[in-house]
């Protein structure tokens, strides 16, 4: 008996305990719940009753130098639907179908098919999202969710896209300057905390404090001369069955870019500053110029070439010459004008490796302008200390050393404008909403490249090239022109260089006398002609007729009138 009522104690206890652990484990489940997640379900909480609206502020504008918009911001609309909270989904199909002008069959689809949240339509114009918010108060419908967006609008159509580049409805930018400049451009996007009622209407409590910051970007850019100069890309880019092309205009005096095109065109993908290539002869400039200043050549100097229009640099190397005639003396002038490899080539082996290195790299080449643009290159050009002779051979008639547009633009702008390589700029100035000027670019002089006797006898060899040379199709009426043609085999996927594969250039500067303009105009690969100075020549002189026509530049050859 006594151990019956023992062993029936023990049970009791046994059951007793067993019944209090569903009770502790709940209780302290509650506990951890309470103290350690007590956060995480607050703000779960919060998120079902409340919803963070982006309060989207518009966008700051681009524009060009005069202040002509490019880029700016259009309020819109996006609707949406939340199931869950929608009180009459016939009603609203039929309203979002009358007058969102979407078939029902659509709408209903999405509602079949969506999770509890779904779109019905994004950019709505702003007529529209009136007639739609009254049509919505009239039949007291709720779950349809009206929330601001913003559209990126260019006047221009896509001029200058690739520059500009891209900025999504939710104010960030994608591309080109929209997204190098996202932060001026957008600043402190503010929110506000929206509270949803039971059926999902959002009704604003309050907005969250924020900074007005946003700001005006003002390109060097002139939209009138980008528009002339575009128009005259394309139309030698099809002309001459090209697979692209870039044109780039510079003030020589600033380092300011008037104009910078690529064709085709695609938003944030500008050639001037990202495309690198060999530039073949427009580089014999650069070769010229530091001969030049170096005192290892002078203008009257006289070069005899060999007979049989060859110059041998190393056994088994040979420069060779399609135009100069065979056993010709030719001064350094006319080497320029005929467009002379093997003179180039004897040039930059008497420098030497070393001072023709730091020529090359004191014009900019092999480095980035910091121009600002979001994936700019820096070309190539390999240390001096690993070329051999016929490298700088090479490298004298421009192969072996790579390049950018804005590089080379930028190393004929310091022929033109005396020796300095100036800092080239894309952005003018930044402008708050207030109007203060944030940031204003400033001339600035990176170094002194060239001694100015040395511009002077430049400026003279290559307005020769284009009055005597192979640039006569670059010449203006009533204006002096310098500069250089460029044709130059491209390398291949093996490393070789390809025959039936060229890139045609013309670099210079107008008015020769007084340089207000300096222009590259590059075809890559074109399938006819194939020459700089029968394809890119006339391009230049076309570009740059247009310009002088519409900055009112005085003739300064009034003997070509």
């Amino acid at each position: 008996m006594d151990n019956f009522n023992y062993n029936t104690k023990t049970r009791l206890k046994i059951c007793g305990l067993l019944c209090l652990l569903p009770v502790v484990f709940i209780s302290v489940r509650l506990v951890y719940l309470q103290t350690f997640k007590h956060e995480e379900f607050s703000a779960r909480t919060e998120r079902s009753i409340y919803a963070y609206l982006a309060e989207d502020r518009i966008r700051g504008n681009i524009l060009d130098v005069n202040g002509s918009i490019m880029a700016e911001s259009l309020r819109t609309h996006s609707c949406a639907v939340l199931k869950k909270y929608v009180n009459d989904k016939d009603k609203a199909v039929a309203v979002l179908s009358a007058t969102l002008g979407i078939p029902k069959a659509e709408i209903l689809n999405k509602w079949k098919t969506k999770d509890n949240f779904f779109y019905v339509q994004k950019k709505i114009k702003p007529e529209v999202y009136s007639k739609l918010l009254e049509e919505i108060k009239k039949h007291k419908l709720a779950g349809i969710e009206l929330s601001p967006e913003y559209e990126r609008i260019h006047p221009y159509d896509q001029m200058a896209i690739d520059l500009i580049g891209a900025a999504n409805s939710k104010n960030l930018g994608l591309s080109g300057i929209e997204q190098l400049f996202n932060k001026e451009l957008s600043q402190d996007i503010g929110s506000k905390r929206a509270m949803r009622a039971r059926r999902g209407q959002i009704i604003y409590e309050r907005a969250m404090k924020e900074e007005e910051k946003i700001s005006d970007v003002y390109l060097t850019i002139d939209s009138l001369a980008q528009y002339y100069v575009e128009d005259i890309l394309k139309k030698y880019v099809i002309a001459n069955d090209a697979q692209r092309g870039m044109a780039i205009v510079q003030d020589p005096n600033t380092g300011n870019i008037i104009a910078a095109a690529s064709y085709p065109v695609k938003d944030g993908q500008s050639m001037p500053f990202q495309f690198t290539y060999e530039p073949g002869s427009t580089f014999k400039a650069v070769t010229a110029a530091a001969a030049l200043d170096s005192g290892i050549a002078n203008i009257k100097d006289k070069y005899n070439f060999e007979e049989d229009a060859r110059w041998m640099v190393t056994p088994g190397f040979y420069v060779r010459d399609a135009r100069v005639a065979q056993g010709k003396q030719l001064g350094l002038s006319e080497i320029m004008e005929v467009s002379s490899n093997r003179g180039t080539a004897r040039l930059a082996v008497d420098l030497g490796a070393k001072d023709f290195f730091y020529y090359i790299k004191s014009f900019g080449f092999g480095t980035k302008t910091d121009i600002g643009f979001q994936g700019e290159a820096r070309g190539n050009v390999r240390p001096f200390n690993k070329w051999t002779k016929v490298d700088t051979a090479s490298a004298g008639y421009g192969y072996g050393v790579s390049l950018t547009g804005i590089q080379l633009i930028s190393a004929y702008s310091a022929i033109a404008n005396g020796g300095h390589l100036m800092q080239p700029h894309i952005i003018s100035r930044i402008t708050a909403q207030n109007g203060k000027v944030v940031y204003k670019a400033k001339p600035n002089k990176i170094r002194k490249v060239l001694k100015p006797e040395t511009t002077k006898d430049m400026n003279m060899v290559l307005r020769n090239v284009v009055t005597k040379g192979t640039a006569k199709r670059a010449q203006i009426d009533g204006f002096s022109v310098a500069g250089k043609t460029g044709t130059a085999e491209k390398l291949d996927e093996h490393g070789g260089y390809a025959k039936g594969s060229h890139i045609v250039s013309f670099c210079g500067f107008v008015p020769a006398s007084r340089p207000v303009f300096t222009i590259l105009f590059v075809l890559d690969q074109p399938a006819k002609p194939i020459f700089g100075g029968q394809s890119a020549a006339p391009a230049f002189a076309e570009i740059a007729s247009k310009l002088l026509s519409i900055y009112a530049v005085e003739p300064d050859d009034v003997h070509k009138i």
